[in-house]
């Protein structure tokens, strides 16, 4: 299954605009709650992103947006299990028949 990566999304009740941005220095995304914006790098420093990689990297920030909204900070700022969580969601979602 082919999951094109949405313009924007709903969560909690608030919109969020995904954007795609040249470069951020060393991030692949980032997610700002009070804006309602996922950004997505198109480059990681000089390195182009690959289409899978900005995948991984919106559900990543998905993750983080749904987190932040449930008030779950600690969770949040947990890079390993955002990192962790994001890539099993990236995973069932491409593969699902």
């Amino acid at each position: 299954m082919e999951f094109i990566i949405p313009s924007k999304y709903t969560v909690g009740g608030q919109d969020v605009t995904v954007e795609y941005v040249e470069s951020d220095g060393e991030y692949y995304g980032s997610y700002t709650h009070y804006m309602g914006r996922l950004r997505i790098c198109k480059k990681v420093g000089a390195t182009p992103q690959s289409d899978t990689s900005k995948l991984n990297t919106f559900f990543h920030e998905l993750t983080r947006s749904i987190l932040r909204t449930m008030g779950e900070y600690e969770l949040n700022d947990n890079e390993k299990f955002v990192n962790c969580f994001a890539s099993f969601l990236t995973e069932a979602i491409r593969t699902m028949e």
